[in-house]
């Protein structure tokens, strides 16, 4: 994987151009902002309506058993599944998706939006192989469909992607990034069109089974949070964090772990990049972290920000239990730590969450698979930089990505 480094004075003068030219409202906290969330928890059930392709709830995932493998004929999806509320303009949908793997090169899958019926719908299509009728932005206009922008990412069966479908007017951008890699720094494809600016979004193939993970509709037009993925509002950061104590693979997957505990509140392991901190200002974290399970229940993860030494950083921790010194939002001064807030919402071990932090001048809001888990206010450490942790155990983490606006 390639890591760009952007140096810290650049980057604050982009972002101080930025802030003069775009106003974002910061999100008010009462609401996370979103109009789907599908996590497909067996034995609940999903508000995901089933067309062609045999879709069902298996394994925490929804999944077509039975999909249509003759191709759309024309430009389309042979295999669908719809939410059933209808959508407006202005929304991000991300979904972690996978095409099945077969012998052949055109395993796919799409992200569709705007949907009004079989014959009028537009669709974002991810491919292994690039062709006429799959691999990039598609509208279907009375079962006529028209290739809007060409994409020429590849995209393997058998493997998961998390997946990024943005609208804001009349303009669509597509990202994906592999579930254990940092996502594409730009959007990989663009389109612009006036066509279905309400409708209903879903998923769906042209040829092949699909499993989706996850699927989540954010609103993006108010105060539950701003545009996601937005290149021209947000800059990007990929660098890997430096291991600081603990044994890190790649400053993200902690093999070999300090496991007699911090002694105090903080983290026993870390690891933290040495190049592109968070500046003062508003900024959103998006990652995904993974507890290895062991035989206790206090397997735990940490997102740290703010860092500036062992002895002084910022963290929200997550745990299996909630104890006095994980499980919440902290900070460390001194080597003193304290909780800011508590957060009362167990992780389970062995499985991985998607984890989104967002600071807004003092206040900060923390999101476990798209909701609103903590809230806290401190002052502490505005400018700093960012890592993992954990207390007293091995754990995986990936950067999605970091959007950042000056304040």
């Amino acid at each position: 994987m390639t890591h760009t480094l952007r140096p810290r004075a650049a980057a604050a003068a982009i972002a101080v151009l930025v802030a003069a030219t775009v106003a974002v409202a910061p999100p008010s906290g009462a609401q996370d902002g979103i109009l789907v969330r599908e996590d497909f928890a067996t034995g609940e059930e999903t508000a995901m309506e089933a067309g062609p392709g045999g879709w069902e709830v298996s394994g925490s995932r929804y999944i077509t058993h039975d999909p249509v493998r003759t191709g759309a004929g024309t430009i389309g999806n042979s295999n669908l599944a719809l939410h059933e509320r209808v959508l407006g303009n202005d929304i991000s949908i991300t979904t972690r998706l996978e095409a099945e793997e077969t012998a052949g090169a055109w395993d796919d899958f799409s992200v569709v939006l705007g949907y009004q019926d079989p014959d009028n719908y537009l669709f974002v299509s991810f491919n292994e192989s690039d062709d006429d009728m799959t691999s990039g932005i598609f509208a279907v206009v009375d079962g006529v469909g028209r290739q809007l922008s060409n994409m020429t990412t590849p995209f393997e069966g058998g493997r998961s992607y998390r997946i990024n479908v943005t609208r804001y007017g009349d303009v669509i951008n597509a990202w994906a990034g592999y579930q254990s890699h940092t996502s594409n720094p730009y959007p990989l494809t663009t389109a612009t069109t006036d066509l279905f600016p309400i409708g209903r979004a879903g998923v769906g193939s042209r040829n092949n089974a699909v499993l989706v993970d996850s699927f989540h509709v954010h609103d993006a037009t108010g105060p539950g949070g701003p545009p996601y993925f937005v290149p021209e509002q947000g800059i990007w950061w990929d660098s890997t964090p430096v291991p600081v104590s603990g044994g890190w693979q790649h400053g993200s997957l902690l093999t070999d772990p300090i496991t007699s505990g911090a002694g105090a509140i903080g983290n026993s392991n870390l690891s933290v990049t040495d190049h592109g901190a968070l500046f003062p200002g508003d900024w959103q974290l998006f990652a995904e972290l993974h507890a290895v399970p062991t035989a206790s229940a206090w397997d735990d993860a940490s997102i740290v920000f703010g860092y500036q030494d062992p002895d002084n950083y910022l963290f929200v921790s997550f745990n299996e239990t909630n104890d006095p010194w994980t499980s919440g939002v902290f900070a460390v001064v001194d080597g003193v730590g304290t909780e800011l807030t508590d957060l009362d919402v167990p992780i389970r071990a062995g499985r991985a969450y998607d984890v989104r932090v967002d600071r807004w001048g003092d206040d900060i809001w923390v999101y476990l698979d798209g909701r609103l888990v903590a809230e806290a206010t401190t002052d502490l450490f505005a400018d700093g930089d960012w890592g993992f942790g954990t207390r007293n155990n091995a754990a995986t983490f990936a950067l999605d990505h970091l959007e950042f606006w000056a304040g």
